[in-house]
């Protein structure tokens, strides 16, 4: 004997394809806000491991991973992403909110790193050691050249009204020089952030563990400006017409 299905089984169906389609879309939100966090998770994460054992072992050493990475890996990081519109934290903020508060951050992140530039070189000067002689040196000394040119960077594109009559650049491609410029810079800062976690003084006081944990943090980071800004402005600069590029 052949059993039709109910009308009640019937009438379960487009319910049960709803439940599905909710815990999808739950699945959905809860990944994009894993994702949205992971750039500020290790901007916290990585400063704050390297600040502990910088404090655990006090000297006037200890400024200059203290400094840089306040600089580096937290307020340059965030005045980055800021402007992601999948990692902000702030994505339906006005563009010129999110370009002044940029402008802070990455202000106050250059002067830490010019201040930890300063606090070693004084160190070494006082012990009689020399300059720059380690991969990380000749590699940090280099970025913050950069980064202080990248800087520049950022003040004409500020004030590109008043610098109108001087620099004939159109506005726009200001914004795209400036951000295909700042992933290079922010490339040289991981490169370097990298060659200090060979240094001896990481070897000699963070433990392994926890040394994965800081180079997950260092990519991670890396991998999110990457992102945005391939993202954001290589198709503006592939629309470009040839005469322009």
């Amino acid at each position: 004997m052949h059993l039709l299905p109910s009308d009640s089984s019937q009438d379960s169906l487009p319910a049960f394809k709803s439940a599905g389609k909710r815990q999808n879309s739950d699945n959905s939100t809860v990944t994009a806000i894993l994702l949205r966090m992971v750039a500020h998770i290790s901007a916290l994460v990585l400063p704050s491991i390297i600040i502990y054992y910088a404090v655990a072992d006090y000297s006037l050493f200890s400024w200059h991973p203290i400094l840089m990475v306040l600089g580096c890996s937290l307020l340059m990081l965030e005045g980055i992403v800021i402007f992601s519109k999948d990692s902000s934290l702030f994505p339906s903020m006005a563009r010129t909110t999110k370009a002044s508060i940029h402008y802070w951050l990455v202000g106050i992140g250059g002067t830490c790193v010019l201040s930890g530039l300063a606090v070693i070189h004084f160190h070494k000067e006082r012990l009689g050691k020399n300059h720059y002689t380690t991969w990380h040196g000749l590699f940090g000394v280099t970025t913050v050249g950069y980064l202080c040119a990248q800087s520049l960077g950022g003040v004409i594109l500020k004030y590109h009204k008043y610098l109108s009559g001087f620099i004939k650049v159109r506005l726009a491609d200001l914004k795209l020089y400036h951000a295909t410029s700042g992933l290079l810079a922010f490339t040289l800062v991981t490169l370097t952030i990298v060659l200090a976690l060979q240094s001896n003084w990481v070897s000699a006081h963070i433990p392994w563990y926890l040394w994965y944990v800081c180079m997950a943090c260092v990519s991670s980071g890396a991998l999110v400006v990457m992102n945005h800004i391939t993202t954001t402005y290589l198709p503006i600069a592939m629309k470009k017409p040839p005469a322009q590029r």
